[in-house]
């Protein structure tokens, strides 16, 4: 096999450039007993990945539970890509000095419903993948 199609693992420096070209992931967690994922905003914040989201119960309910978060990016053309994943526990955001910071403006989310709750992922476990381009 060519050395050049296989899947190079990502070290945790790189996967942190990554994620921060980046703005859109995947939220992964249990929703009464079943997986779940949610599209959702994100910025990096002192370590750790900081969710906007809108009013919702279920935020009060991933405080403190383990979740995966992922974000890729694919060129089908190209036939190539990454993807970056990380573990960790959720924590809802409550301190109001916190809150301010991480509500700025340029981290608005994309959804309408304001984002006025905020979910940060601690980065316990950070793995990930480059997809090479296919050479035949």
């Amino acid at each position: 096999m060519d050395p050049r199609n296989e899947l190079h693992t990502l070290d945790f420096k790189e996967c942190f450039e990554l994620l921060r070209t980046q703005s859109v992931g995947r939220l992964v967690f249990t929703e009464q007993a079943l997986p779940a994922i949610r599209l959702v905003n994100y910025s990096l914040f002192n370590g750790e990945i900081a969710l906007r989201i809108g009013r919702s119960p279920r935020i009060p309910r991933l405080d403190r539970a383990v979740v995966a978060f992922e974000v890729d990016n694919i060129d089908s053309t190209a036939r190539s890509g990454w993807s970056v994943v990380v573990i960790g526990k959720a924590r809802q955001v409550v301190d109001i000095d916190e809150l301010v910071m991480l509500c700025d403006p340029a981290h608005r989310p994309w959804a309408s419903g304001g984002g006025d709750q905020v979910l940060c992922v601690d980065t316990e476990q950070v793995t990930g993948q480059r997809f090479p381009l296919a050479l035949g």
